[in-house]
């Protein structure tokens, strides 16, 4: 089977997997081959058809990366984009966000930066957490003081569905004053809650913000609570058979459970989204990260 090998920011099948809320980061061997081999999606990609045509915008999007990246299927881009453009229409926020994606890079469609600006925006309307972390990150690149503003009230937005890029992006700002009011305690308490969740990235943060607040009088609780935090073991299950296909069969197994479409009628029902119960990743890979593991974590 013909594989592609080009590495795209943004829009990997397994970056869109992780746009779906997941409550731990794995952490498996680097060898662990982590792609599609031949066939070893069939099953979960034959459940996504079966999805998609009781009408599960968010199967279509799936299929819509299987067949844009020929990984688990022959790459057939004009198949792609029809699964894509049949979930934009029907207003997912996932696909519309996709979509954005692929006209800014100019993947499967060519390249158009006022669509991807357009389609960009309507996902922000429709409260999807990367779109608002996306567009937080080009507004903060013109800082002007409008900008700044809504750049900040759009990740604490994504932050509070719990989005962990944004969550950290916004603890480091409040840690440094970097665009708006330095805040330790708002930045300690985003850090305690990503290191509780398995961030281990934000753990050094964590330390250093307490040994910051330690100094401060009147704030013995606040360090002592953060403190326990710190010392709590975060006990991670590491399945050895994690790789694509476990990651979409969850993905699936949440789709089944949430009951976002229904068999008998082919209705659609709103989709459940981040909530304090559970903690988006949401990782873009980054030229020359190419396992899973590191989309997922950004280890080396």
């Amino acid at each position: 089977m013909k594989k592609t090998t080009k590495v795209f920011v943004g829009f990997s099948l397994l970056g869109v997997l992780t746009m779906f809320p997941l409550s731990a980061q794995p952490d498996n061997p680097d060898s662990i081959n982590l792609a599609c081999a031949e066939g070893q999606c069939d099953g979960d990609i034959l459940s996504l058809h079966k999805l998609a045509r009781y009408g599960n915008y968010e199967a279509m999007t799936l299929l819509s990366m299987v067949y844009a990246t020929g990984d688990g299927r022959e790459a057939d881009h004009e198949k792609a984009l029809n699964y894509l453009e049949r979930a934009v229409k029907n207003r997912s926020p996932m696909a519309v966000f996709l979509m954005s994606e692929w006209y800014r890079e100019g993947f499967v469609v060519a390249q158009d930066l006022q669509q991807a600006a357009k389609f960009l925006a309507e996902a922000v309307k429709l409260n999807h957490p990367p779109a608002q972390y996306r567009k937080a990150l080009q507004l903060l690149q013109q800082p002007d003081t409008a900008n700044v503003t809504e750049a900040i009230t759009l990740l604490e937005q994504a932050s509070d569905k719990r989005l962990v890029d944004a969550m950290f992006l916004l603890a480091r700002m409040k840690m440094n004053g970097a665009f708006v009011e330095t805040d330790l305690e708002g930045a300690a308490q985003l850090y305690k809650k990503l290191v509780l969740s398995g961030h281990d990235q934000s753990r050094p943060y964590l330390r250093e913000t307490i040994a910051m607040l330690a100094a401060e009088p009147g704030k013995s609780a606040l360090v002592a609570d953060l403190q326990q935090s710190y010392d709590v073991e975060v006990i991670r299950v590491i399945d050895r058979d994690f790789n694509a296909t476990s990651l979409l069969s969850n993905a699936i197994s949440q789709m089944n459970r949430t009951g976002i479409y229904s068999r008998g009628s082919m209705n659609k029902f709103p989709a459940a989204t981040c909530d304090v119960t559970n903690t988006c990743l949401s990782f873009r890979p980054q030229p020359g990260e190419k396992s899973l593991r590191q989309v997922l974590t950004g280890q080396k």
